[in-house]
């Protein structure tokens, strides 16, 4: 890896030629630009103005927050944060990702495009999908090919043409958007803007109890359209009709709302279960927020790992005295058979076994008295060993079998 550090000012200008793998961008608060590539090549023209960056690989800069920066055209995917001034970016190749920055300037991007907290908006095509959360500034795409998802814009959200399904929550300037398939709507219309949505399947609008808008319907057939607002009646046989939610006032906000298929407008609280009545069967809402823990959650999970760990060691005593109970009655049986065997091994008779890697001999040392050790000392051998692990039970009851005679 090839790395180079060159003074900076605080409000660079930097170019940075066509990048052939992925860039990462980032903003520090130095006065200095960082460079990295896993490349062979790297240069850095820190005394031009711009500053010039070029890599024949992947590439990752630190610069200045407030630095001002062009990227030609990336090959790979892109990844930027952290920076306050404005960015232009040319055709990205794979996925982008940006996260914290000013203004944006964006050419094509091939794949997907995922955007956070970020200023001004300016953009081409998104080949794939595209989310924005958090904008400061107007946002204006020309094309998104696949699903798009806006959340907490504070300016105008202007998309010409969204290839599937999109979601729009919380803009706070005008909206014009055109879907390919279907669209879902959470706004707070706002006096003297104008909100232009057009789906090319269904539409499903949730504005608050207390909106004050002037509505221009327009779907496939009068059954499709219905509002969902007290005192709000939709006339007979109308497949394109203006209502209106509130008291009619000048300047109100309106909103144009053209459906293919079915066009709902509603007030309830619960915008999931608005969709789920809709029958919208291919909706791909995104999933709502998950509700937060109850005060006592911890406490109760802790209750369920005790009773478990309880129920646990319950079936695990069980289990060594049912273990224990089988080796005890191993031990007697074999027990048994080496008292028989001392009988048998008094009366001669030559005997040697192996087992494992020890070898015995029961050969009988001649008549014993009743009451000698001999056969004990055996006995109490096999035993202790089968006790200590080192012979199986199997091997035991071999050796009590010929002690036996067997």
């Amino acid at each position: 890896m090839k790395q180079q550090t060159v003074t900076a000012s605080p409000t660079p200008k930097i170019m940075i030629e066509p990048v052939k793998g992925d860039l990462r961008l980032a903003g520090w608060d130095r006065s200095e630009i960082m460079v990295k590539t896993d490349g062979e090549d790297l240069q850095i023209s820190a005394q031009t103005d711009p500053i010039v960056i070029s890599c024949d690989e992947d590439l990752i800069v630190y610069m200045p927050r407030g630095a001002t920066v062009n990227v030609e055209k990336v090959s790979g995917d892109a990844s930027l944060q952290a920076l306050n001034g404005p960015v232009t970016l040319g055709p990205v190749a794979g996925d982008l990702t940006m996260n914290d920055l000013g203004p944006v300037t964006l050419a094509t991007v091939a794949g997907d495009a995922s955007l956070r907290n970020i200023g001004a908006l300016s953009a081409e095509t998104i080949s794939g999908d595209f989310a924005l959360r958090v904008g400061h500034g107007t946002c204006a795409i020309d094309t998104i090919g696949g699903d798009a998802s806006f959340r907490d814009i504070d300016g105008m959200l202007t998309v010409e043409n969204v290839g599937s399904d999109l979601y729009v929550r919380n803009v706070y300037g005008g909206v014009t958007v055109k879907a390919g398939a279907d669209v879902a709507f959470y706004i707070t219309p706002k006096p003297g803007q104008l909100y232009d949505v057009t789906a090319g399947d269904d539409i499903i609008a949730r504005l608050p109890p207390d909106a004050k808008v002037i509505l221009h319907l327009t779907a496939n057939s009068p059954d499709s359209i219905q509002v969902d607002f007290p005192g709000v009646e939709i006339p007979e046989d109308c497949k394109s009709c203006e209502v209106t939610i509130g008291e009619r006032t000048e300047g109100m906000a309106e909103m144009l709302l053209t459906a293919a298929n079915d066009l709902l407008v509603t007030s309830q609280a619960d915008p999931w279960e608005s969709a789920a009545a809709f029958d919208a069967g291919n909706w791909r809402i995104p999933i709502p927020p998950i509700p937060p823990l109850p005060p006592d959650f911890s406490e109760r999970i802790n209750r369920r790992v005790q009773a478990s760990l309880e129920r646990a060691q319950v079936h695990i005593d069980a289990a060594s005295r049912r273990t224990e109970a089988k080796v005890q009655a191993a031990m007697r049986r074999a027990e048994m058979k080496a008292r028989a065997a001392e009988v048998r091994g008094r009366r001669g008779g030559h005997l040697n076994i192996n087992v494992g890697r020890w070898n015995w001999d029961m050969t009988p040392q001649g008549p014993t008295e009743p009451g000698e050790a001999v056969s004990d000392e055996e006995r109490l051998v096999i035993l202790r060993m089968l006790q200590e692990k080192k012979i199986s039970l199997e091997e035991a009851e071999k050796l009590l079998a010929a002690l036996e005679g067997k």
